[in-house]
């Protein structure tokens, strides 16, 4: 099966799960992992990043295997060479064979694997090579016998017919912007708002791309607690941005961006209460934003440098991606952050607290005690649908704080199957009856709700279209 999805586009295998989706679990989840490690790396060539998490669901532990689609295919196990059919994995046919050799050939054409003139191993950081070496071979990422650095770079393609390749250049050299000048990456902190003449600090980073991901390392990790004041109370707020998530969002960018135009950059801005990362790449056709907050499949836009990063170890050490930055920024209790994907590239907004003004914790009314599980999974999706309204610009005009409340409102308006009034929705929210009305009709003009019911009597149920919207997702 991991075979075929890397013949194809990617997918995931869950050990411990049965047929029926039941939770079964697995003994000793950790040393399987290791020897899962080993036995994949034996038996599927060429070479390919497997990751390989352990899950706990339902107190029971489960292992995930994930791997995108492959960048040397067609790969082959146990002699044979497998293809993804529907939901079937099947030996592949010759001329599916044929097709997977021509898209190998078009790779190699990629610009990963275009030469860079005048570039020596004298270039080279063949410290750092070494190092990478040592410890992919230690925890078992790579399987690569040898001890020589152009025998390692050969044989993941970053050295061929004698000349460095552009990854190459990016992850090794000692000075790649003498011949990848765009690598750089410029980080801006900013005093109070990007209008403001106060800069607290203003650098470009030089240097390969482990040596820049060390330095915002550093940086991130020395960010401390910053301060927000909420407008409706004399209280202060303190918080600290993610640590972990921060780095993920930082190697992503690094590992996803778009080294070919000589125009493209990454940039981090600092604000008092948001840290954002811009990237000038952008996600493929069939990868849209709101499914980053989901499980997807990996789509490496430089799948020669992502492989070096997991050789290093920086994805396994990171976890999972999009999600672990969801989940690390619900753990610290600071807002959703956002993706978005516009012309000049794609932006990853992380915030503080919601402290202008501090949102109330909303308590959805209960008919026939709604299930909690339930509940949670009706929010998830209403969350997403408000969020792709107001990605498509339908509230550009209103402040985050009345975003969040329309959100909330939406919440109400779907948990209560038997519809809502004005009147619970003003207990909710806790707003006066001329400003939830303001509200619904907001709501309305976006098609996310409707009104049913005489005008005494009547009440507000999600529109059909909301309806489907929670359903696709």
């Amino acid at each position: 099966d991991l075979c075929a999805f890397l013949n194809a586009q990617g997918g995931r295998v869950l050990v411990g799960v049965g047929g029926k989706g039941e939770i079964l679990g697995v003994n000793q989840a950790d040393l399987l992992l290791e020897q899962l490690k080993i036995y994949l790396l034996a038996s599927i060539v060429p070479e390919s990043p497997f990751t390989i998490s352990v899950e706990s669901i339902d107190a029971k532990e489960i292992l995930m295997i994930k791997v995108s689609g492959g960048s040397k295919q067609p790969y082959i196990f146990d002699g044979g060479i497998y293809f993804r059919k529907g939901f079937k994995t099947e030996k592949a046919t010759s001329r599916e064979i044929s097709e997977l050799i021509h898209k190998r050939q078009a790779s190699e054409s990629h610009w990963e694997r275009q030469s860079v003139m005048g570039v020596d191993l004298d270039d080279l950081d063949q410290k750092l090579i070494l190092s990478i070496m040592k410890e992919s071979k230690e925890n078992h990422r790579g399987n690569f016998e040898g001890n020589d650095v152009l025998d390692f770079l050969s044989f993941y393609g970053l050295y061929q017919n004698g000349s460095f390749t552009n990854a190459c250049v990016v992850l090794f050299a000692k000075n790649p912007s003498r011949f990848i000048p765009q690598i750089r990456v410029r980080l801006t902190e900013y005093g109070e708002g990007k209008t403001s003449n106060s800069l607290l600090r203003d650098e470009v980073f030089e240097g390969n791309l482990f040596d820049i991901q060390d330095k915002l390392e550093r940086y991130i990790g020395n960010l401390g607690v910053r301060s927000v004041f909420a407008n409706n109370q004399w209280k202060r707020i303190d918080f600290k941005f993610p640590e972990k998530a921060l780095q993920e969002g930082v190697v992503n960018a690094l590992m996803h961006r778009d080294y070919r135009s000589i125009s493209s950059g990454v940039s981090i801005s600092i604000y008092s209460d948001s840290f954002v990362i811009s990237n000038s790449g952008h996600l493929p056709d069939d990868l849209k934003t709101n499914q980053l907050k989901k499980n997807h499949r990996s789509h490496p836009v430089n799948p020669d440098i992502a492989h070096i990063i997991f050789l290093r170890g920086l994805i396994d050490k990171l976890g999972r991606g999009t999600l672990k930055i969801l989940e690390e920024c619900k753990t610290e209790g600071l807002r959703e952050p956002e993706w978005k994907d516009n012309n000049d590239g794609i932006t990853l907004t992380f915030f503080g607290p919601k402290a202008l003004p501090i949102k109330k914790e909303i308590k959805l009314p209960v008919n026939d005690a709604v299930n909690d599980a339930v509940n949670d999974a009706v929010n998830d999706a209403v969350n997403d649908a408000v969020n792709d309204a107001v990605s498509k610009g339908v509230f550009d005009a209103v402040s985050d704080a009345v975003s969040d409340t329309l959100n909330d409102a939406v919440k109400c308006i779907i948990v209560n199957k038997e519809g809502t009034t004005i009147t619970e929705l003003m207990s909710v929210l806790g707003k006066s009856n001329a400003t939830v009305k303001r509200y619904l009709q907001l709501l309305k003009l976006s098609n996310l709700i409707e009104f049913k019911g005489s005008a005494k009597t009547g009440k507000y149920y999600p529109s059909q279209y909301l309806q489907d919207k929670i359903k696709d997702k």
